[in-house]
């Protein structure tokens, strides 16, 4: 009793204490989940930031391009209304001045473009710098948080090993006990099986007999089938040789009769023979 006692009561801190480690690893996962949310938004915040500033540039890009078109198309027009004038060569000079402009106006556009672009390439650069510092500061935190679980881990494993080692003694005690008891039922169990034995020599003493008793009434009653078929033989053979002889007699008669007609016969051929002549 003393001893279940002491190991229902080891097992119960076994438990409480497990509960605790598992507590503590528990809120502290939760306390990573939410520096980690707390990360994850703040990155989901920038990259809103980044990519409304990248629409912005476009936005501007989308709208200078169409003031360019715009521009470009009252230059069109003008050039359309200048080569009505009477002068020709003022026209090509004016018309050549237009385009020059036009191209001088597409390269700004184009530098004006370029810089904007690497602007966005520098500032999505920078935003990748800054996402990589936060997953290695995340992949840091993840290694302390495993060395953290790996220790409580073993002391649980520690503490298991010895609760095992407990359990194992107890197990052993008990194993003791069951063998004192199987040699004593072994012991029961092989008077009975002497007596079962006993019991089976002398009910097979009886079946002996009873089927000594049964062949010495199916030998007689052989005996008495055999009598019986021999008479049966006997009879068939007297039936057989009734028939043979009827058989003999209707031969018999049948070539008697044959005879008196064959002389019949004869009779009435002879008497024609002599009535013919």
């Amino acid at each position: 009793m003393n001893k279940t006692a002491e190991l229902q009561s080891l097992n119960q801190n076994n438990e409480l204490h497990s509960l605790n480690k598992t507590t503590e690893l528990h809120s502290l996962n939760q306390n990573n989940e939410l520096h980690s949310l707390n990360k994850t938004t703040e990155l989901h915040s920038l990259n809103k930031t980044i990519e409304l500033h990248s629409l912005n540039q476009i936005t501007e890009l989308h709208s200078m391009n169409k003031t360019t078109e715009h521009h470009s198309l009252n230059k069109t027009t003008e050039s359309l209304i200048t080569l009505t004038e009477p002068d020709n060569k003022n026209t090509e000079l004016h018309s050549l001045n237009q385009h020059t402009e036009l191209h001088s106006l597409n390269q700004n556009n184009e530098l004006h473009s370029l810089n904007l672009t690497t602007e966005l390439h520098s500032l999505n650069k920078t935003t990748e710098l800054h996402s990589l510092n936060k997953t290695t500061e995340l992949h840091s935190l993840n290694q302390n948080n495993e060395l953290h679980s790996l220790n409580l881990t073993t002391e649980l494993h520690s503490l298991n090993s010895n609760t095992e080692l407990h359990s194992m003694n107890k197990n052993t005690e008990r194993h003791s006990l069951n063998k004192k008891t199987e040699l004593h039922s072994l012991k029961k169990t092989t008077k009975l099986h002497s007596l079962n034995h006993i019991t089976e020599l002398y009910s097979m003493n009886k079946t002996t007999e009873h089927n000594s008793l049964k062949q010495i009434t199916k030998l007689n009653s052989l005996k008495e089938i055999t009598e019986l078929h021999s008479l049966n033989k006997t009879t068939e053979l007297h039936s057989m040789n009734k028939t043979t002889e009827l058989h003999s007699l209707n031969k018999n008669t049948e070539l008697h009769s044959l005879n008196q007609n064959n002389e019949l016969h004869s009779l009435n051929l002879t008497t024609e023979i002599h009535s013919l002549n």
